[in-house]
């Protein structure tokens, strides 16, 4: 059962986790059953005409093109990003723009949309009745915005002792390339199970 983030009530609030100390991540808990929900996005982002399966992904820095370290923009949202003023959905839109802006470098996505899928898992160390979910967004990016992302990973790939300067969120990701299943072999922690998820629901 994929529990429900959206509804009034729940608490809000962030945690250190033991993979990652210097940083806190957010979250939402029920008030009574206890449950909580470490909260994530995933972006698939394409261009025109629309097809489903011609989406981009990034390469995990250090990784060799042709191993399994493909994936699209995603990530977890984190403590500084949550907060109660705003709706849970407004918190996830900016987060999924974060990680787009910081993975694959493009700064404009348009029609942007939270597609309703929600693909929703246990980490190995989570207490119980703990999860995180990836709420999958859509949107389309111009040719401009392709040439500028495609041009900074140009770029990174020139010069290697100032990208390692950047900072650490923006040094994760050190290629880009349309989704091809030959090609672009997917991370296999969670990014074939999202992008199984996604497609199915595109048809």
């Amino acid at each position: 059962m994929v529990l429900n983030v959206f509804q009034k009530g729940l608490i809000r609030g962030s945690e250190r986790l033991a993979f990652d100390p210097e940083k806190r991540y957010a979250y939402v808990e029920h008030p009574v059953e206890g449950w909580r929900v470490y909260l994530r996005s995933c972006a698939f982002l394409h261009s025109s005409p629309f097809h489903p399966q011609h989406f981009l992904v990034v390469k995990k820095t250090g990784s060799r093109y042709t191993t399994a370290a493909w994936e699209p923009p995603k990530g977890q949202m984190e403590g500084k990003e949550i907060n109660d003023r705003s709706s849970i959905l407004t918190m996830l839109t900016k987060n999924v723009l974060r990680e787009i802006e910081e993975e694959s470098h493009i700064t404009k996505v348009t029609q942007l949309k939270h597609t309703g899928l929600v693909f929703q898992s246990q980490e190995l160390n989570y207490p119980v009745n703990h999860y995180f979910q990836y709420h999958i967004f859509q949107g389309n990016v111009s040719l401009e915005q392709q040439q500028q992302s495609f041009h900074t990973f140009e770029w990174i790939k020139k010069h290697p002792k100032s990208f390692a300067r950047w900072k650490r969120d923006r040094r994760e990701k050190d290629a880009i390339d349309w989704f091809d299943p030959k090609k672009t072999h997917l991370n296999p922690r969670w990014s074939p199970d999202i992008v199984a998820l996604y497609l199915t629901h595109q048809r």
